[in-house]
């Protein structure tokens, strides 16, 4: 009777590790694609944020740099090119007008003399604001803003189902610091609600947070 009994408990109890094992390779699974989104996301906020500071300071230092040559002297300073902030510039001009654009418009004021925008709709106290919004135009223009934003909303479906099935799961902590962080760095990037002498802080402050759990996570998800 003994051994029947030893012989059962064995059984429930190889069956509760199997049981085991098979939840924490779901959440593994789970956890390291919710980490690939947040990380794809987090990398175009990161370069976003960089473009921005850099657009900024720009439009404070170097104004008659942005007279003289317009978004071609911008493209030499960015990541994004010419035609990337081509598409930005117009983006700017309807925020700043409250109008769209007519085909000739866009002709005389982008394609050809996008310099002379630059003097008209870029004062010496809001030119940096307005290559901020075209900095902002460009990312949505070439698809930058909503690709990040489809992988934020996927992650967070991702985690929803992490919190409620695996909730315990011991890296679950530092996969949603990480999604928090990216997602309030990628909202703050779309509106930079700060002084120049604030936003260098706060990207750094940000990227600080962001790379330090994704240090902790790259090493568990690293294929």
């Amino acid at each position: 009777m003994k051994k029947i009994v030893a012989i059962f408990i064995m059984f429930v109890l190889c069956f509760s590790v199997t049981a085991c094992v098979g939840e924490n390779k779901k959440a593994f699974e789970l956890s390291k694609v919710a980490y690939g989104n947040v990380k794809a996301a987090y990398e175009i906020t990161e370069q976003y944020s960089t473009d921005l500071y850099e657009a900024w300071r720009l439009g404070i230092f170097d104004k008659e740099e942005l007279y003289n040559d317009g978004v071609t002297y911008l493209a030499t300073k960015l990541s994004l090119s010419e035609d990337e902030l081509k598409e930005g510039l117009v983006y700017a001009i309807e925020k700043k007008t409250g109008g769209k654009l007519s085909d000739n418009d866009r002709a005389d004021f982008v394609d050809v003399d996008n310099k002379y925008v630059f003097k008209v709709m870029g004062d010496n106290s809001s030119l940096f604001s307005f290559c901020v919004s075209i900095v902002e135009g460009a990312y949505i223009a070439n698809g930058k803003t909503e690709k990040a934003q489809v992988a934020l909303n996927n992650a967070k479906t991702q985690m929803k189902e992490l919190s409620e099935s695996y909730s315990d799961y011991e890296h679950y902590p530092n996969l949603k610091g990480y999604y928090t962080t990216t997602s309030s760095f990628f909202d703050f990037c779309q509106n930079p609600d700060a002084s120049f002498d604030q936003i260098k802080d706060t990207i750094n402050n940000y990227k600080k947070e962001a790379r330090d759990f994704e240090n902790d996570l790259d090493f568990i998800f690293e294929d």
